[in-house]
């Protein structure tokens, strides 16, 4: 009988390893820090349920980040539409701001929109190939470039406006 590829604590381990990437994909799905800790947290119990149907240990981090998408946008579906005040701060009448203030690279991605923000978040900061992203999202290659290349030139015009 074949042994398992994954026990407990070869799963928790890699899961250590990976946690930083897995609540910046989450993040930058659902970007909101409480959505994505409970994506993650039922991406890793999910993928402890299921983790005898991973057969190669080198795809873990893919296959594990494949089962957080899924999570977050199962949590995107359900979500009932709403405002969030963060998003709408801007609307509202507010002393001026401090010019000395600068957008950082990391707010210009979160506020890339859902197609965008995860891509690039994969690619630049996970480290994560084309062919990777494109099956943790479920899109095409050629879409995973696409949305790189719309969202280096999203970002370019955001931090040349600051």
């Amino acid at each position: 009988m074949m042994e398992a590829v994954l026990d407990k604590e070869i799963f928790c381990a890699r899961v250590i390893q990976n946690q930083e990437t897995l609540f910046r994909t989450a993040k930058a799905i659902l970007r909101n820090d409480e959505d994505a800790e409970d994506a993650v947290q039922e991406a890793i119990c999910a993928a402890f349920e299921r983790r005898d149907s991973l057969r190669d240990l080198e795809k873990f981090r893919p296959w594990l980040l494949r089962i957080l998408a899924n999570k977050c946008y199962d949590a995107c579906r359900k979500r009932r539409p709403s405002v969030d005040l963060s998003d709408v701060e801007d609307c509202l009448c507010a002393p001026e701001t401090d010019p000395t203030e600068r957008m950082t690279l990391w707010q210009a991605v979160m506020s890339l929109g859902d197609d965008l923000r995860a891509p690039v978040t994969l690619f630049y900061y996970d480290g994560l190939s084309i062919r990777e992203i494109s099956g943790v999202l479920g899109i095409s290659e050629a879409a995973v470039k696409t949305r790189l290349s719309r969202g280096r030139a999203r970002l370019r015009r955001l931090l040349r406006e600051e």
